[in-house]
């Protein structure tokens, strides 16, 4: 559906996710920040400068327009504003907005689905970003995010139980919620085992750390909430994503060393948004499994 199609009152929703998406990513700037480094959400409470540790005013903390307003400066010491506070705000947004196109407007996914993509694309988003200064992912992220996800498959089934080519299967018990939750748990457990089965064959051919346990629990989280189909995707989009990166790297620098969490997160995110099509790639894999093994 182009923009143009929306109806007034989908342009508002979509205007309010992209701006409730900046105050988020502003939110996880704060984490992104703290947590790897030992401080906690709390304290202090209020936003400081990094530089001279001033506390910032409430009109130097509006998502995208303080930093575009002091040109990326500090008001008080003129130090300089890492570019990752406004693109980690954009970006939050700009993904909150897109998720509720495509699912919401043309895929008719309900509110309480919609909510659910949006905490995950939050979570990933953090993960990534921590991921990508200080080369972990936090369990703060991904055993919530594990725990969450069994929740979530037990409280909303239709994320994996229904007709649709995404969703795990159609029936297994009878019981709906039931069923929810064990394509939840298989989710966490294919996702999770997929990177782990990777990792422990990386090792054993290059003698050295292919990929590091905090990828293992972050698709085991995606599983969780997305189920097999959505996390097989993911899993397979991120090598080329990340090949983009790294192949550079390695020529220029002849640099190993990558975060890996920012591209399954990618993958993710596009599994997750373009799930009706892609999904379908997964059923053939299943048809073919099934014919092998019977």
């Amino acid at each position: 559906m182009p923009l143009a199609a929306l109806t007034p009152t989908q342009g508002a929703i979509l205007v309010w996710l992209f701006l409730f998406g900046c105050v988020v990513g502003s939110f996880l700037n704060v984490c992104i920040w703290r947590l790897p480094r030992g401080a906690t959400i709390g304290r202090p409470k209020r936003s400081f400068c990094p530089h001279c540790g001033s506390s910032l005013r409430w009109y130097d903390n509006i998502p995208l327009v303080s930093f575009l307003m002091l040109r990326g400066r500090c008001r008080d010491c003129g130090g300089r504003v890492s570019w990752r506070y406004p693109v980690i705000e954009a970006l939050t947004g700009v993904l909150f907005a897109l998720v509720y196109v495509r699912q919401g407007t043309q895929m008719g996914v309900g509110v309480g689905q919609l909510t659910v993509m949006m905490l995950v694309v939050a979570l990933l988003v953090f993960a990534s970003a921590v991921d990508w200064e200080f080369l972990i992912i936090p369990d703060e992220v991904t055993i919530f995010g594990i725990f969450g996800g069994l929740l979530a498959g037990l409280l909303l089934p239709q994320l994996h139980v229904g007709p649709a080519a995404y969703q795990s299967y159609e029936a297994l018990t009878g019981h709906l919620h039931l069923d929810g939750l064990i394509g939840s748990a298989l989710g966490a457990a294919g996702g999770g085992g997929m990177v782990l089965f990777f990792a422990f064959f990386g090792h054993v051919i290059f003698q050295q750390e292919a990929l590091g346990f905090g990828d293992v629990k972050l698709m085991a989280m995606i599983g969780a909430f997305f189920g097999w189909k959505v996390v097989v995707m993911a899993f397979f989009l991120a090598p080329f994503l990340g090949l983009l990166y790294g192949l550079p790297l390695l020529i220029a620098r002849s640099e190993h060393v990558m975060p890996y969490g920012p591209f399954l997160s990618i993958g993710a995110v596009l599994a997750l948004v373009f799930r009706s099509g892609l999904c379908r790639y997964a059923e053939l894999l299943e048809h073919f499994a099934r014919m092998i093994f019977g």
